[in-house]
């Protein structure tokens, strides 16, 4: 019953990473992407990327396939095959299951482990998710960069013709020819005395405001 239950998950998976790598890339050919003040070394360097959880859809769209290895923490219910199995074509390395309430902190100490152990490596994580509330910065995203020395980029997604969902945090997806702009923060290390600094500049960044230096 097990291999069989494995079995029937396996395909379910493979079915929605299929569904969703066509909508990658009708979406990849369509929507016109720009990056603003994108760091000159962004793709050479370890970074802790960051966006609100409503525009996890557009940056599949802006980022991806990753050009340089990356680690992430996704939760880790049958549900999500689908989208662990995008994310390996994607280009993620290595993918820790874990999030809030389902093992989240064990989960982060092996994305910590990961990062030290490979310092080429960056992660992606939503600072209000999974369950918000919305546009709210938790602790993990400063956890993370605090144990690793990795620097936190915010970015900020804005699409100009998009579709938002009845979900708790209006995930919007971008429309066909639209156009997708995408805004770097500057590169944060966060310290214990700073910590709270980051998080008001992480936060001021992604509602759209201006990034003040730290």
């Amino acid at each position: 019953m097990r291999t069989m239950l494995r079995g029937l998950v396996l395909l379910y998976g493979g079915v929605m990473a299929a569904l969703m790598v066509l909508l990658w890339g009708l979406l990849k050919l369509t929507v016109r992407v720009r990056h603003h003040h994108r760091p000159p070394d962004f793709g050479q360097r370890q970074t802790i990327d960051c966006a609100w959880h409503e525009s996890l859809l557009p940056y599949f769209v802006a980022g991806l396939p990753y050009a340089k290895p990356y680690v992430w923490m996704n939760h880790p219910a049958w549900y999500m095959k689908g989208i662990h199995l995008y994310l390996r074509l994607m280009g993620v390395r290595a993918l820790v299951m874990g999030s809030s309430g389902h093992g989240g902190r064990r989960a982060l100490e092996g994305v910590v482990t990961l990062l030290q152990q490979q310092p080429g490596s960056s992660t992606f994580l939503n600072p209000d998710g999974p369950y918000g509330p919305a546009h709210r910065v938790k602790d993990g995203v400063l956890d993370l960069a605090q144990r690793t020395g990795a620097p936190v980029v915010a970015l900020r997604l804005r699409c100009h013709h998009a579709w938002r969902g009845p979900t708790w945090d209006r995930k919007f997806v971008p429309l066909p020819f639209s156009r997708l702009d995408v805004v770097y923060s500057p590169a944060w290390h966060v310290t214990p005395d700073n910590r709270e600094a980051v998080r008001a500049a992480i936060q001021q960044h992604l509602d759209g405001a201006s990034s003040p230096p730290l």
